[in-house]
């Protein structure tokens, strides 16, 4: 009888530690949906896109991509000059319409405008279409204080692949260290943009870059 006392009080125990457990790992991983949507709402509602750039090896990316948020995008220009692109999300979960003017020399910093448009303006406005539209991955994930964005292209762009940080205001982007894992920072790369991708597609620099 005493032995059956102290196998329940184990097992009264464990539940208890597996319930302490899971609630710490609820905590965390609200904590991190918080962090993580107000990073969006923060970066979204700035005029202003500040952000760098750096091509990457798609089979040598240190982060788990089933843990991000996963946005399939096709991305149409009917605009270079100035830039105007729309964005097909998801399958026609989302549609966007965005503006980029103003980019600095070093090429991290332009002026923005995006807003959401409907199905039928999306359909118009292809019509309009300047290149090839560009079909990509996107892999969402909050490291740090960093909202991380791991582009990895398909189609006639397949093999390319990128990580994109946005940051809040110049200083953060200046003061950000390059992750050692990327193979080359590209920011200033105008053949890097995706205006240009749409245009003339991979640059030739790219496979040497890989070697």
């Amino acid at each position: 009888m005493k032995k059956k006392k102290i196998a329940i009080l184990i097992l009264e125990i464990i539940l208890i530690i597996s319930i302490i457990i899971f609630f710490i790992i609820g905590i965390k991983k609200l904590v991190y949906t918080i962090s993580y949507n107000n990073k969006v709402n923060d970066i979204m509602a700035d005029s202003l896109e500040i952000e760098k750039k750096w091509l990457i090896d798609k089979e040598n990316i240190p982060y788990d991509l089933f843990k991000a948020e996963v946005l399939y995008i096709e991305q149409t220009y009917i605009s270079f000059s100035p830039e105007i692109r729309v964005r097909k999300i998801n399958n026609g979960e989302d549609y966007t319409f965005a503006v980029k003017t103003n980019m600095t020399s070093d090429g991290m910093i332009r002026d923005e405008l995006e807003n959401q448009i409907t199905e039928e303006e999306y359909n118009n406005l292809i019509t309009k279409k300047e290149g090839n539209t560009i079909y990509k991955t996107r892999y969402q994930l909050f490291d740090g204080n960093n909202l991380l964005a791991i582009d990895i292209f398909s189609n006639d762009l397949e093999g390319l692949a990128y990580l994109e940080i946005e940051f809040e205001n110049e200083e953060q982007a200046n003061n950000f260290e390059t992750p050692d894992w990327v193979i080359k920072d590209v920011t200033n790369d105008i053949e890097y943009k995706n205006g240009y991708l749409a245009r003339f597609g991979i640059p030739s620099t790219f496979f040497e870059y890989l070697k």
